[in-house]
């Protein structure tokens, strides 16, 4: 084992490194490809059904009905089963409807998206502003920041020296 004189060494490292790890996170910005959750307007657009779950609404009564039992994993996967032995041709009702109801829905979202494009113009154009601002702030801060670690490092390595000798 090792004695507290060197265990303290490593303890103070240690305390050192939380400190610098701290000052760095309250500064970290996470890269811009990785984002956080996307802000989901409510106002939006619903996505349409596919064709399957166009089917499962329709049939997902009737199986509740004939098995009450069933948990809600066992129902979907009775669901797929019955779409997959299901022929083309009973299929086509579904589809159709699916189409007609995709068709509207990127009709709804051009119509949604062309309303939305004038308002958040202005406010993009006004984030952007401000981003960069923040941004060139910030390196400015981190060039100085790194600067004085850089300095008290050396430091604590002349202090080392002197303890070993």
């Amino acid at each position: 084992t090792m004695s507290s004189k060197e265990k303290g060494k490593f303890e103070d490292m240690a305390k050192a490194d939380k400190l610098r790890y701290e000052k760095e996170m309250k500064n970290y910005v996470p890269p811009k490809g990785e984002t956080k959750k996307k802000f989901k307007d409510p106002n939006a657009p619903k996505r349409p059904p596919s064709a399957f779950f166009l089917f499962c609404s329709e049939f997902r009564p009737k199986i509740k009905g004939e098995h009450p039992g069933l948990s809600i994993g066992d129902v979907a996967k009775k669901l797929g089963e019955m779409w997959n032995n299901t022929a083309a041709d009973d299929k086509q009702p579904y589809e159709k409807k699916a189409a007609k109801l995709k068709e509207k829905y990127e009709k709804d979202i051009a119509a949604y998206r062309a309303k939305g494009k004038v308002d958040a113009g202005k406010k993009v154009v006004a984030k952007a502003e401000k981003s960069k601002k923040k941004k060139e702030e910030e390196e400015d801060e981190d060039e100085d920041e790194e600067d004085e670690e850089d300095e008290e490092e050396e430091e604590e390595e002349e202090e080392d020296d002197d303890d070993d000798e």
